[in-house]
């Protein structure tokens, strides 16, 4: 396939179906994710997520039906080409129960062999226990932590983020969405969203402390 990333917020991105299977990814999204998802409201948003169905589709059977090892070497093609060393899972899309052995081959990998940052949201538990390093879990309100470790993602469909939390500290920079994310220190601010910037400073859900 001619590209398997796309740019996307200073990263080169995976962009799969949305929507519940079979034809999306979206297995464990709720209600208000599926109403309220960015992807479908993209010309609110920035053209990078602006994709046809069928350039979803191909990148999810590339990557699902492809060896790890040609995975693997796309993605370190498509992220020189874009000139990033940052993977974002998930453009748009989720990893599902049938697909996470898969995924988390890739994912170890790339971990294993490349100087390459990764990063993600998902909604898929058992991926962000596999890999709580490189994952937010997604989830509606801080009462889903139920105390549970690690770094989350807050929906606040309202505002169209997502709000990083940690029950271990506060997350600098507050919270992150498609076009906008906190400022360092005074929450009342936005900036433009570009993850090479909040990894260089370790905000967001790159504040892993």
């Amino acid at each position: 396939m001619s590209k398997l990333l796309r740019q996307f917020t200073g990263t080169g991105a995976i962009f799969f179906p949305i929507g519940l299977p079979p034809r999306g990814t979206c297995e464990f999204s709720s209600k208000s994710c599926r109403k309220h998802c960015y992807v479908k409201k993209s010309s609110l948003f920035d053209w990078e997520s602006t994709l046809d169905d069928s350039v979803r589709r191909e990148t999810y059977k590339f990557v699902i039906n492809e060896s790890i090892q040609r995975v693997c070497s796309k993605i370190r093609e498509d992220l020189s080409g874009l000139q990033t060393d940052i993977l974002s899972w998930f453009g748009s899309g989720d990893c599902e129960t049938k697909t996470i052995d898969k995924i988390s081959g890739v994912i170890k990998a790339i971990q294993h062999s490349d100087n390459i940052i990764q990063m993600g949201f998902t909604r898929n538990e058992e991926l962000w226990k596999r890999f709580p390093d490189i994952f937010a879990l997604s989830i509606e309100s801080v009462e889903e932590v139920n105390g549970r470790k690690g770094m989350f993602s807050i929906s606040n469909y309202e505002a169209q983020v997502s709000v990083m939390y940690s029950p271990d500290h506060q997350v600098r920079g507050g919270h992150c969405g498609p076009v906008t994310c906190g400022d360092m220190t005074d929450m009342s601010l936005e900036h433009h969203l570009n993850c090479q910037i909040c990894h260089e400073l370790k905000l967001g859900c790159f504040d892993r402390r």
